[in-house]
């Protein structure tokens, strides 16, 4: 061997201790048994998140029978799931928001106790009961009363299946007002309390009457309503905020219609009733008649002539009609308030009277010979020579004579003489 060779086996064998970590790292890496440590730590981290859930839901599930009586002025537990949808299951299979009936098997001031058959047993205590949680449940119930309640998806610390009998109630009441809301039912409620802006009514949950919508005319005195059984109409119905809006003047005008269109059937032509003015316009008065409106014309107001039918009838004045006609299909009634004789058929031709000026105008005087019929006196008439204006004769309030001339009982029209009267 050369003495190049011999120098570069010694460099080799030179420079073999400093790379001896490489090689001890490799078998360190290589070894089988590395592998399944690592596996074995990454195992455990799955089953930990199942465990922690069961553990979450266990804690869920378990009664606080200690924090009951701490927490009696907060809010009723909602269940898990409200009724109709889908629920976690609890003892024997019931489910949170169904409603149960049972018989009542044991009570006592705080609590009752439900036979709900097939060896469960369900309990109500105070605060579940009703709208007061300190009732004395001995007084509410009877043993063997069945009884409706809802499930809270709990058991107490005895095994016993939590209900609530008001949330049971709250339910059935919010199915019976959207069932009476869907067909414009009325719902029947409790008047309560006067509140703010109306009255508050009880119809299985709290309802609101707005002052506007208690009658069909104004109530003065509210506080005479509480207390009242009363029927309502469902104006506006949210269960998730618990707004009722209720209306018992829509079942009041309900019921006045349904009695004035069987009261319009009895009526015909030539019946007399007593009316009262609810409404005035340019054409005439409208007179209500047991819940039945009728329309008196200006022309049939009376037998004198009128410009307006405020001069004679105001709204809330009680007057006397009779039938004109009756349109039932159109539920039209035409009145009258011309009762007595038509005085102008007692008007005769040529009969001479006296009379009152009651107004003057540029083609002679208006003459009241009644407190029914008014004639004109045209100006060529009012004396034997020519007359530029009426107040050269007469004045408004005066007295006269007058002959008459013409009767027209269609027209409604007078024609008299203050110049051939005196000519005799």
């Amino acid at each position: 061997m050369s003495e190049v060779e011999t120098t570069a086996e010694e460099l080799v064998e030179d420079a073999e201790p400093a790379a001896e970590p490489e090689p001890e790292a490799l078998p360190v890496a290589e070894e089988p048994e590395t592998e399944p440590e690592a596996e074995a730590t990454e195992e455990p981290e799955p089953e930990a998140e199942p465990a922690a859930e069961e553990l979450e839901a266990e804690a869920a599930e378990q009664p606080k029978p200690e924090a009951e009586p701490a927490a009696a002025g907060a809010e009723e537990p909602k269940p898990e799931a409200p009724p109709g949808e889908p629920a976690s299951p609890t003892v024997d299979g019931l489910t949170g928001g169904t409603i149960v009936s049972g018989k009542v098997k044991t009570k006592a001031a705080h609590e009752i106790e439900l036979d709900l058959g097939g060896d469960r047993i369900g309990v109500i205590s105070q605060r579940y009961w009703g709208d007061d949680p300190a009732a004395d449940l001995t007084r509410e119930c009877v043993l063997g009363e069945v009884v409706n309640a809802a499930v809270l998806v709990r058991e107490d610390h005895k095994g016993r299946i939590v209900l609530s009998r008001l949330w049971a109630m709250q339910q059935i009441a919010w199915v019976d007002i959207a069932r009476a809301s869907a067909a414009n039912e009325a719902v029947t409620g409790t008047i309560t309390a006067v509140v703010k802006g109306g009255l508050s009514c009880d119809v299985g949950v709290r309802g609101f009457i707005p002052s506007s919508l208690i009658d069909v005319e104004p109530v003065e005195n509210l506080q005479a309503l509480v207390g009242r059984e009363v029927q309502c109409k469902v104006v506006e119905a949210d269960q998730v905020s618990g707004r009722l809006v209720l209306s018992r003047k829509a079942v009041v005008r309900a019921e006045q219609r349904k009695a004035a269109k069987a009261f319009l059937e009895t009526m015909s032509a030539g019946d007399e009733y007593t009316g009262k003015v609810v409404d005035i316009q340019d054409f005439g008065a409208f007179v209500d008649i047991n819940g039945v409106r009728g329309l008196v014309h200006a022309t049939e107001l009376g037998w004198k002539r009128v410009q307006h039918p405020n001069e004679v009838v105001s709204v809330g004045d009680e007057v006397q009609v009779r039938v004109k006609s009756v349109q039932k299909p159109k539920q039209r009634v035409n009145l009258t308030m011309k009762l007595t004789p038509d005085p102008l058929g007692d008007l005769e031709v040529g009969g001479l009277m006296s009379g009152r000026v009651t107004r003057l105008a540029d083609f002679g005087a208006f003459v009241a010979v009644s407190d029914d019929i008014e004639g004109l006196v045209h100006i060529t008439e009012m004396a034997e020579y020519r007359v530029y204006h009426p107040e050269e004769i007469v004045l408004p309030g005066e007295e006269v004579w007058v002959k008459v001339l013409a009767v027209d009982r269609k027209r409604r029209r007078v024609d008299l003489s203050i110049a051939q009267a005196i000519a005799g």
